[in-house]
Parts: C-alpha cells; sequence; structure tokens
C-alpha cells in the first residue's frame, strides 16, 4: 500500500518531469529551427560562391571548369553531390562527393531548399550581369544535424536525471512539513478510534488547510467528548431511577405487605370480639368491660395507623401545612413523656428527663415536634424489656444554635447493618411480618421528614446488648408564621 509521502513525491515527480521534458522539447524544437536555419544559410552561401564561380565557364561552355570550381566542395563531407545546369536545363558539370554518387537529377530541382529525412535539397541560380544563366543545386546529408540532436537528446536526458534526483531529495525532506501532520493526525485518529480516548487533542501545524483540518479535528473530538459526556450522564441518571423505580417497588411490596397486616389484626379483633358480644348478650359486664376495652384498644390502634398513612401521604406528597410559633421544647418534652408514662408504667419501665437551664425557644410547628418526641418515646417503650430505662436530655448548640434533644433506651439495641435503613419508610429493625413489635415501620421516617424540615439532623447511635440513643437537633431559624412549606 502506497503512503501519502511517496504518494506526493511521486506526483511531485511526474509533475517535475513532465515539466522538463515540456521545456527540454521546446528547446530542441527551437535548437532544430535554428540549426536548420544555420544549415541552409552555409549551403546557400557556398552554392552562390560556387555559382558565381562557374558564370565564365557557363559563358565560355568549359564544363571541365566547372567541375574543377565543384571539387572545392569536397572539404565539406556533409555534400553528398553538386550539378551546375545550363540555362536550358541540361547538366553542365557534377560532383559526387566522397561517395561517389553515381544518380543526380538530370533537370535543375525546382528553386529553394527542401529538407527530407536525411538530405536537404538546395537550388540557386546562377546569374551573369542580371541576366541568369543557370542553376546550381546542392544535396548536403543531415549527419551532423543528427549528431547534434543526439548529443542534444543526451545531455538533455543526463539534466533531466539530474534534476529528478535532486527533486526528489528535495521533496523527500520538504514534504515532512505536509506529510508528518497527516501521518501524526491519521495515527491520533486509529488512536481514538481503538481505545474511545477522546480526550486526545492533535496539534496543528503545516500548511494552513491542514491547521485548518486539525482545528475541525479537534472540534469533532470535543463534540464527541461533550455527547459521549451527556451519555454517561445519562445513563447514571438512568442508572438512578431504575434504582429509585427498583426502591418503590420494594417499597410497595412493603407497604402492602405491612399495612394489610397491620390492617387486617385490629379489624380481626374488633370484628371477633364484636361478634363475641352480639352472640352472648348475658355475659357478665366485667367479661364485656374486657372485650370492650380491647376493641378500643385496636381501634386506637387502627386510628395511629391511619394517621402515619395520612401524615406520609401529605408529605410525599410535597405539600403540608406548618403552624409555626415560639416554643419552649422543654414544655413539649414534658407533655409527650406525660403521655407515655401510663404505658411505661404498665410495662414497668422508668424514664428519667433532664433539661439544661436557659434554652432558647424554637420557632416550630408544636405538634410536629410533638410527634417527633412521641415517635422516639413509643419507639423505646415498645422495644424496651420490663424494668428498662428511658433518659430524655437536651441541652443547647452551638454550631448552628439550637437545641439537641437524646433519647437513650436500654433496649436490645439496633445490628449495625440497620442503622442506615431505620429511617427509611417501612424499614424497622428484625423482621417485618413476624416480628412481635407492632408498627408499620412510618414513625422514623415521618421524624427525618420533619427534622428535615426545619433543616435539622437526626441519627442514631446503637450497640446490641446496650442499648439506642436517638438524638435530633432543631436550629433556631424564625420563620413567618403560618405558611405551606414544601418538603424536599
Amino acid at each position: 500500500m502506497r503512503t501519502l509521502k511517496r504518494e506526493l513525491i511521486l506526483v511531485n515527480i511526474t509533475a517535475t518531469g513532465a515539466a522538463l521534458l515540456v521545456a527540454i522539447a521546446l528547446l530542441l524544437g527551437s535548437e532544430l529551427r535554428t540549426w536548420k536555419a544555420a544549415m541552409i544559410r552555409d549551403i546557400t552561401i557556398k552554392a552562390d560562391i560556387i555559382g558565381s564561380q562557374c558564370t565564365a565557364a557557363l559563358t565560355f561552355n568549359g564544363s571541365k571548369d566547372a567541375e574543377e570550381v565543384l571539387r572545392a566542395l569536397q572539404v565539406d563531407a556533409q555534400i553528398e553531390y553538386a550539378a551546375v545546369y545550363s540555362v536550358d536545363g541540361t547538366v553542365f558539370a557534377v560532383y559526387r562527393g566522397r561517395s561517389g554518387m553515381r544518380q543526380v537529377p538530370t533537370g535543375p530541382p525546382a528553386e529553394g531548399h527542401l529538407f527530407t529525412a536525411a538530405h536537404l535539397d538546395l537550388t540557386r541560380p546562377i546569374v551573369l550581369h542580371g541576366e541568369q544563366i543557370g542553376w546550381i543545386a546542392i544535396r548536403a546529408n543531415l549527419d551532423q544535424l543528427r549528431t547534434l540532436l543526439l548529443h542534444y537528446g543526451f545531455g538533455s536526458a543526463a539534466v533531466l536525471l539530474l534534476a529528478l534526483a535532486v527533486s526528489s531529495v528535495m521533496l523527500s525532506r520538504l514534504q515532512k512539513s505536509i506529510t508528518e501532520p497527516v501521518t501524526d493526525l491519521v495515527g491520533l485518529m486509529e488512536t481514538v478510534s481503538g481505545d474511545k480516548d477522546y480526550t486526545r487533542r492533535a496539534v496543528a501545524r503545516g500548511p494552513k488547510e491542514l491547521i485548518s483540518l486539525t482545528r475541525s479535528f479537534n472540534e469533532m473530538l470535543g463534540t464527541i467528548q461533550s455527547r459521549d459526556r451527556e451519555l454517561e450522564s445519562s445513563l447514571a441518571e438512568l442508572k438512578k431511577a431504575y434504582g429509585k423505580l427498583e426502591d418503590l417497588d420494594r417499597l410497595k411490596s412493603d407497604f402492602i405487605s405491612i399495612v394489610s397486616h397491620e390492617l387486617r389484626t385490629p379489624i380481626t379483633s374488633i370484628k371477633a370480639f364484636v361478634e363475641l358480644i352480639l352472640i352472648k348478650p348475658d355475659m357478665s359486664a366485667d367479661r364485656k368491660m374486657k372485650l370492650l376495652e380491647t376493641i378500643n384498644s385496636e381501634t386506637d390502634r387502627l386510628s395511629r395507623l391511619i394517621g402515619d398513612l395520612l401524615d406520609l401521604s401529605r408529605i410525599e406528597s410535597g405539600v403540608i401545612l406548618w403552624r409555626d410559633q415560639e416554643i419552649a421544647v422543654e414544655d413539649v418534652i414534658r407533655t409527650a413523656v406525660a403521655g407515655i408514662i401510663p404505658l411505661a408504667k404498665m410495662r414497668d419501665i422508668q424514664i428519667n428527663e433532664t433539661a439544661e437551664d436557659g434554652l432558647p425557644t424554637l420557632y416550630a410547628d408544636r405538634d410536629r415536634i410533638m410527634q417527633v418526641v412521641m415517635n422516639l418515646l413509643s419507639n423505646a417503650v415498645k422495644f424496651i424489656q420490663p424494668g428498662g430505662r428511658i433518659s430524655i436530655s437536651t441541652k443547647r448548640t452551638n454550631d448552628p444554635l439550637g437545641i439537641a434533644v437524646a433519647i437513650a433506651d436500654t433496649g436490645p439495641g439496633i445490628p449495625s447493618g440497620d442503622l442506615g435503613l431505620i429511617f427509611d419508610k417501612f424499614q424497622r429493625s428484625g423482621d417485618l411480618l413476624t416480628g412481635k413489635i407492632e408498627g408499620t415501620g412510618l414513625g422514623l421516617a415521618i421524624s427525618r421528614e420533619i427534622v428535615d424540615h426545619y433543616e435539622g439532623r437526626i441519627w442514631v447511635d446503637s450497640e446490641i446488648g446496650k442499648g439506642s440513643i436517638f438524638t435530633f437537633t432543631i436550629p433556631v431559624k424564625r420563620t413567618s408564621g403560618i405558611y405551606q412549606g414544601i418538603v424536599k
């Protein structure tokens, strides 16, 4: 396969050779015309001299004298014959040249000169006192002309070969300014095609056209690189969206499993106890009261489940009504503890509360902050074994200025693999369906959304067998009264 370098050298040498051949041909044509004109002039001069010397012989019919004059031409090797004709056209005297040519024209050729392939025939009139008395005809061979042409041909061939050799050497060096940028560009194209690395760029050098080509190629690489990045970004976003779809599908399955389980359990109990009361109207008052208390408890449980689902729906819809006001967090905590005390006493769980003096007030929705505290306390009470303890501490934070609430329990602790999941929707530590702990797993997810709305943080520290500490912080940040907040 021929390379660009060889193609350029070949094209340039061909063009150079063709130009030299045309120049040589034109020069040869000019020289040939010059040589022919010189030969005609030389033979004409000789013919006129011989003719003038033969005038006396023609006048006195001295053919011998004329032949003697013609023999003076023997010094010129190119003369093949010379003949003097009388005015009536008969041969008067002949010189047959060095080769002794036997046949000469019987009559004078046409006046003037004529070149054939091998000769020059020239005929001149012989004039005496203005009156023509005869003709002289001379034939000269073209040996000298052919010799000149042969020497010229050899010289021209030598000049042509030398010129082509010099041109080849010079082109071999000069073509680097063209072929090297093109070769580099081709090499870069092959490399990029192989490794798909569109960050590479070609160096713009060489003639204007190659610089323009290189810049266009670099712009093309930049466009491909940009589109490649956009494609990678789109693929990443698509992968992320696919992951979200998988999460949503998992959440849907969890939602169906948990909600159906949590709804079916209280409804089944309520239906069974109501039917029992209906089919046994003579049931004792104590027995009936216990059944009604159970029905009431299951109704409350069902109400809490529906409330959690409604809160989740409002939060995920992105719109929720916040009624912010000046609140003292320690008052909110005391109210929450008072609400959870009956359940704690039933399970023989002790609750201790401590608060730092001089805590700042928060501008927040009291019911939502209460909801966070109640969710954390309810979880602690549900998971702690009878005889356990819950400690609530409230203190100031300085970076940023705000309040931190920590709820510590002596429960079983949370496995490390679940710590990053328990704030997700429908997540509980342990088996979702067969565990003994009631609940949908929405409480912590709702609590995180509330804390995030106020630009706070919520997290858990836990160790198996040593309990857990749930902490949330709310910065002091005054906003404007009742407003429609967007939860992101």
